[in-house]
Parts: structure tokens; C-alpha cells; sequence
């Protein structure tokens, strides 16, 4: 089977060449219709006039002439009608067809002869059969014609100066197109020219936006946003991959420490159920770990359906603290519930998110200080507030509190206990449900995350996709 050759698309300075040429063929050739007929219909409507003056003269020589034996002695009086008109014919017959007189172009002559009621393609005619000669009464008919010989050469050389004209027209409208095409397109080729020096290397680097066509400019901002967010990508993913190494390095090297530990000597049963349980807590730590990662793939991915429930979250936000309540109990820290709602979202989420940020606001803590769940309206979202007491967080985490892996200085020493991930779930579970997630916190401690959801949950059941989260995974963070 034979493979088609491709065809190389037209550039755009030739496509514009080629479109100007055909809008200015199309005007021209309507204007140039307009006028060639226009010409035609002037040229027609004068011999037309021309024709009816000679017939209106023929027909008043006619009534003054002494009946039909006086026709041939007005004989001069014809000859000077079409005296200076080499195209011009007159023609009068009595009512039996009999000719009495006749003068002019002896061809148009021999053409109307017997058909004085037909209207010629070459010349045209009219005809008057209520003419009288004289004072006794006797009826003629006079035929005038005109050839249209002088009509036709001049439209003819219209029409050839018309297409000519056109022609010439056209083919300069696409050459001067293209040349403008090709200039204006000149700013738009040094872009391109600057794109071509962006590497993975030089994602820092930015194309200029100097003075040209707004649309030229607009592409330059417009890629340089794009360069922005690949470089704000990029630099996420290279701390993204950092981060993981270290988090995963730490329980893969005390799981190694653990059987070199193990196979250092023999050792006693016990002994050995202690070292097989330390390292259980590291796989359960790397399977944690593995979890949340697998989760914000498939949420990065709109791989997660929601399954949209009415919740009450006064009731459910209780439960939820009483789910706590052990390790607020040691923390000596109390959590208190206010406000009430109904909201729209998927219940597992939004258990997930609520114990991610309640579990790090107890963790953060101070002691006997009080935790605050706090359920309010704004407009069409319900926020949930989670509040709690502890030392500031520092300007500079703020805006990276969400961020994977992300963990401050006093979430790092005690680095086993947080993966650095529960924050990022809890933003990606804001984004399905069409929401969103801030933090915010003071000088003297006091820090409160918002947590808002759409009320109706419309715009969550829009952002969920095809794809299905396991109802039966664990609750992690």
C-alpha cells in the first residue's frame, strides 16, 4: 500500500497573500460586474433614445407628405435622418408590405426585411404601425433600427480593460499582502527565535516583550507565565524528589540497622520480637507514606469520584473529637465544637481532611489551651475553622505549609511521627471538592485554618472524574 506524501501546510504570510487576493478578486470582479453591466444598459438605453427620436421624426415627415406618392419625392427628407449614422437604418411599408422607401445599412436592411417585429441580437429596433401619410388616410409601417456593432466593441474593450485591470490587481494585492504579511510577521519570528533557546537548563530564562502587535505581546506574557509555572513546577518536583529520598532513607536505613542489629549475634525469642516490632513500625510508616503519595497522584490526576452525601457537621465534627479525645487528654488540650451546617461532600474526604488538620492542631498544641472546630457560613461556602494555641508559625512557612513534604522546624525534629504529607491530602481534598484551604497565624500564637467548602457541592460533583478512591483504605495522613 502506498503511503500518501504529506502535504506542507501553506505559511501563514501565504495564506494571507492568497486570502487578500481573493477578497479583492471578489470585490473587483462584483464592482467590475456592476460597472460592465451598468455600461451595457447606458449604451442600450441611448440607442434606444436615438431610435424612438427617428421613429417620432419618421412618423411627423410621414403625416405631412401627400399619401403614398409623395413618399419618394420626401426622399431627401429621409436621407438626412440617417445622414451620419453608418448604423442606422429606416424603413416604411404600406400595411400590405409593400416598401415605399427605405435607407441605411444595406445589411440591417436585408435582416429586417419581412421581419420588422423582431428585435435583432445585433441592433435594435422599433416599429410604429398607426402611422398615416398624409391627408388620405392611408396607414404605413415604419421600422428604425440601430445596429449594436459600436455597442458590443465598446463593452468589449471595457470588459478586456475590466479583466486586465482585475487581474493585474489581484496579483499585486497578494505580492504587497504577502510583503506586509511577512513584515508585520517579523516580531512574532523573533519570539520564536527566543523560544528556541529555552532549555530544561534555562527555564529562568524569559522571552523580551518589546513594543509590537498586542497579539504578539500578549503570546510573550502570556509564555512567560507558562515559563513561570514550568519553573515553579520544576523546582517543586526536584524539592519534591529531595524530600522523598530523605523521607524514605530514614525508615529503608533503620529497617537496615534493625536486621544488621538482628544478624549481628544470636539472639533471644524476645529479642527478636522487639527488633521484628520496631521494624513493623517503620513499614507501617512507609506505608503510610506510600498511601498519601498514592492518594495526591490519583487526586492530581481528577482520578477520584466523590461520592456526595448531606453531612451535618456539628454532629459529625463531635464525633470527630471524640475520636480525639485520647491524645487531647495527653496533651491536656480540649477540643470545643460551635456552629452547625449541612454540607454537600464526600464524607470520607471530608473525614480525612478534618482529622489531618484537627491531628496537627492537637500535635502543635500548647498545654492546657483549647482547640476550636468552628462552623460558620460565607456567602455560598461553609468554612470550617480549626483553631488552636502553639508557637507562630513563621511568615516564611506559611505559604508553604501545604506544600509536600513540607514540615517546619518543630514538625522536623520529630519527623517520625509526620510524613509531610497530611496538609498536602487536605489541600488536594479541598480542590476536588471545589474548595479551598489557608492557614493564617499570629504573633502571639493563635493559629486558625480555614477550611471552605461549596455548600450545594455542585462544583465538586463537576471537578470529580471517572476514576474511584477505595472506600476501604485506612485514614492517614
Amino acid at each position: 500500500m502506498r503511503r500518501r506524501k504529506s502535504v506542507t501546510p501553506l505559511s501563514l504570510t501565504g495564506r494571507l497573500g492568497l486570502f487578500f487576493a481573493l477578497v479583492l478578486s471578489i470585490a473587483l470582479a462584483s464592482m467590475g460586474a456592476f460597472a460592465y453591466y451598468s455600461l451595457a444598459a447606458q449604451l442600450e438605453a441611448r440607442d434606444a433614445e436615438v431610435v424612438k427620436g427617428k421613429l417620432e421624426q419618421v412618423e411627423h415627415f410621414l403625416r405631412e407628405v401627400d399619401g403614398v406618392q409623395g413618399v419618394p419625392i420626401a426622399q431627401h427628407q429621409f436621407d438626412d435622418l440617417v445622414r451620419g449614422y453608418t448604423d442606422l437604418v429606416v424603413q416604411v411599408s404600406t400595411t400590405d408590405g409593400r416598401v415605399l422607401f427605405r435607407s441605411g445599412n444595406d445589411a440591417l436592411l436585408d435582416s429586417i426585411s419581412g421581419n420588422s417585429d423582431m428585435t435583432l441580437k445585433s441592433s435594435l429596433m422599433l416599429q410604429s404601425t398607426g402611422a398615416v401619410l398624409g391627408s388620405d388616410g392611408t396607414r404605413a409601417t415604419v421600422v428604425v433600427g440601430k445596429a449594436g456593432d459600436d455597442r458590443r466593441q465598446v463593452t468589449a474593450r471595457f470588459r478586456t480593460t475590466l479583466i486586465l485591470g482585475t487581474s493585474v490587481g489581484v496579483i499585486l494585492t497578494a505580492m504587497v499582502g504577502a510583503a506586509i504579511t511577512r513584515r508585520e510577521l517579523e516580531p512574532a519570528h523573533a519570539l520564536i527565535k527566543q523560544i528556541n533557546r529555552i532549555s530544561v537548563e534555562r527555564l529562568s530564562y524569559r522571552v523580551d516583550t518589546p513594543p509590537t502587535p498586542t497579539e504578539v505581546q500578549d503570546i510573550a506574557m502570556a509564555f512567560n507565565a507558562m515559563l513561570q509555572r514550568l519553573e515553579d513546577g520544576y523546582q517543586k518536583l526536584s524539592r519534591f524528589s529531595a524530600d522523598l529520598a530523605h523521607d524514605l532513607r530514614t525508615p529503608l536505613n533503620n529497617l537496615i540497622g534493625h536486621a544488621e542489629v538482628a544478624l549481628s549475634r544470636d539472639r533471644s525469642g524476645p529479642e527478636y520480637v522487639a527488633l521484628v516490632e520496631e521494624s513493623l513500625v517503620e513499614y507501617q510508616r512507609l506505608a503510610r507514606m506510600i498511601d498519601a503519595m498514592l492518594f495526591l497522584a490519583r487526586a492530581d490526576s481528577a482520578n477520584v469520584a466523590l461520592e456526595l452525601a448531606e453531612i451535618p457537621l456539628n454532629t459529625e465534627l463531635r464525633k470527630l473529637s471524640a475520636y480525639f479525645s485520647v491524645l487531647a487528654e495527653e496533651r491536656s488540650v480540649e477540643i470545643r465544637v460551635s456552629g452547625d451546617a449541612t454540607l454537600v461532600a464526600d464524607a470520607m474526604l471530608f473525614q480525612r481532611a478534618i482529622n489531618n488538620v484537627l491531628s496537627n492542631a492537637v500535635r502543635h498544641a500548647r498545654p492546657d489551651s483549647p482547640i476550636y472546630l468552628i462552623v460558620r457560613r460565607e456567602a455560598e461556602y461553609c468554612c470550617i475553622d480549626v483553631i488552636n494555641i502553639g508557637n507562630p508559625i513563621p511568615e516564611r512557612e506559611v505559604s508553604l505549609i501545604f506544600d509536600r513534604f513540607f514540615r517546619g522546624d518543630r514538625a522536623r525534629s520529630n519527623s517520625s511521627q509526620s510524613t509531610g504529607l497530611g496538609l498536602a491530602i487536605v489541600r488536594s481534598i479541598m480542590e476536588l471538592h471545589g474548595g479551598d484551604a489557608h492557614v493564617a497565624s499570629s504573633l502571639d500564637g493563635k493559629t486558625r485554618f480555614t477550611l471552605r467548602f461549596p455548600i450545594n457541592g455542585a462544583e465538586a460533583s463537576a471537578r470529580s472524574a471517572g476514576g474511584r478512591l477505595s472506600q476501604d483504605r485506612p485514614v492517614v495522613g
